[in-house]
């Protein structure tokens, strides 16, 4: 197979071929029923139930991701440039929450600060912000760490040496060229913050989001379709505008930072250790103690035949839509990195499609493929244009950066195209490209709200979790929930031991 393949990429048909084939594929099944839901608003409806959703899920995703970037940028800080005892294993506690899949960290979260643990919450706005901070925080420290460590330390010593304070220096040097990360990491947030569905159906109360409502909707009887279509479009349209808005700040290069006080900076310096302190204790207390509660309540009956069942369920629809991302998104991803013809399009085409809140994508993809195919070939279709983004996203950043001479090298030397891509780009982007299948399997396996959208009758992991928790069984819940995250975490920790493997 590898000669074959090897022989037949010297011909550019075939080159062309699989590009295309790449760019329809993406264009058919993860762009056109993303807004198929424009084509179904038969009488548009904007009650005030469905205003008042908006207004909510807009000001949780903004009151979210300020409270992340406030205690998520000194401890990125902290992680990239200093120095102190147990440092990996804190790096390490960051990702967790990227890993446990929201259903069992809405669950956890729910007992933690509810009437059967702290009982300082109960059921409502406040504690959907703290939920959805829990999952979201990661995603600005990451982020923000990362544009941290790129950036030269040589600019801070020399204003350091010209007297500047350290609040001056961080102002001044280091917020401008961190912008980027921060950008990114809360427009992650936002989103993730916007869109998340199942989780927050077990703390929500009385509280309606979108995504709740738009689930409501479509499971009344009888399901009135032309508010959650109404609904959906209105969210798809906002949340796109939002993106596009969040974006062009990527670009941006000049702002101001305020009016430069040397006196009170320098004064307010002196707190450095309380922004650390206290960005560790937000880390540590918010984040992963409420995260990891549900353990409390399991009772052991981790194989019951539903649990096993369900699990059976997400792990296989996980990893066909995986596969599928994996077989169109690698050559996709690679046309765009190859800047070709609309690549800046494609690419941003696929940035807001990784953005859009999923349960409009279920409800989308579930009015695009209705009376076309079997429920679990949508569920699979539905996962896919949900995971596909995030893959290529992935792919794309390390193929962009990646140096051409190596490969333009063995081509002039007589290496056929696919001989040098399996030779040499393969093996150097292997490290990101299992980060990138690690991320598009776990956002399948976690994935609620785009299931509730699509399906009738096929039951994942998430949905029993959730089902679980409102029947009041919350051991049952708790159990099964327990196996989901160790399935996840055995199953990240094997990828990630592959991935560091020469």
């Amino acid at each position: 197979m590898k000669r074959w393949l090897d022989r037949a990429s010297q011909d550019r048909k075939w080159g062309r071929a699989i590009n295309v084939i790449a760019v329809l594929f993406f264009l058919f099944f993860i762009i056109s029923p993303l807004f198929f839901v424009f084509t179904h608003i038969g009488r548009f409806e904007f009650s005030a139930a469905m205003q008042e959703a908006l207004i909510t899920s807009f000001c949780i995703a903004a009151v979210v991701t300020f409270i992340d970037l406030i205690f998520g940028i000194p401890l990125a800080w902290l992680l990239a440039r200093k120095r102190f005892p147990l440092q990996g294993v804190v790096d390490a506690l960051i990702d967790l929450p990227l890993i446990i899949p929201t259903s069992a960290l809405g669950l956890s979260i729910a007992l933690f600060w509810g009437s059967m643990g702290l009982g300082l919450i109960q059921p409502g706005l406040l504690l959907i912000i703290v939920l959805h901070i829990a999952f979201t925080f990661s995603y600005v420290v990451r982020t923000t760490q990362a544009a941290i460590l790129e950036m030269n330390s040589d600019l801070a010593r020399a204003a350091s040496s010209l007297g500047a304070s350290p609040l001056l220096s961080f102002r001044t040097i280091w917020m401008p060229l961190m912008r980027a990360g921060i950008v990114s990491g809360a427009m992650l947030a936002f989103t993730r913050s916007l869109g998340e569905t199942g989780a927050t159906t077990l703390v929500a109360g009385a509280a309606k989001t979108v995504p709740i409502l738009t689930v409501y909707f479509k499971g009344s009887t009888p399901p009135d379709m032309n508010s959650a279509i109404s609904l959906s479009a209105i969210f798809l349209a906002v949340s796109a505008i939002i993106f596009i808005f969040m974006r062009s700040q990527l670009g941006v290069r000049r702002f101001s930072m305020g009016k430069v006080n040397a006196d009170l900076n320098k004064r307010l310096s002196r707190f450095g250790s309380v922004a650390d302190i206290t960005g560790m204790l937000f880390l540590l207390l918010i984040v992963m103690l409420p995260s990891f509660y549900f353990f409390k309540f399991t009772d052991f009956n981790f194989f019951s035949p539903a649990v096993i069942d369900a699990i059976v369920v997400s792990f296989a629809l996980a990893g066909a839509a995986t596969l599928l991302s994996i077989i169109f998104g690698m050559p996709f991803a690679l046309y765009i990195a190859s800047r070709g013809p609309f690549s800046g399009t494609l690419k941003l085409l696929n940035d807001l499609s990784m953005m859009m809140p999923t349960v409009t994508i279920g409800l989308s993809l579930s009015l695009f493929w209705a009376g076309k195919a079997d429920e679990a070939v949508v569920l699979v279709l539905a996962h896919t244009a949900m995971i596909f983004p995030y893959f290529v996203s992935t792919v794309t950043e390390v193929l962009s950066e990646m140096d051409q001479n190596l490969s333009e090298a063995a081509r002039s030397l007589g290496a056929r195209p696919f001989y040098a891509f399996r030779t040499i780009v393969l093996p150097l982007i292997r490290p990101t490209l299992i980060a990138g299948i690690v991320v598009a399997f776990m956002r399948s396996v976690s994935e609620t709200g785009g299931t509730l959208a699509v399906s009738k009758h096929i039951e994942t992991i998430p949905l029993l979790i959730v089902n679980l928790s409102k029947a009041g069984q919350n051991a049952q819940a708790a159990s099964a929930a327990v196996l989901l995250a160790v399935l996840s975490i055995i199953l990240v920790l094997v990828l990630k031991t592959t991935q560091k493997k020469r």
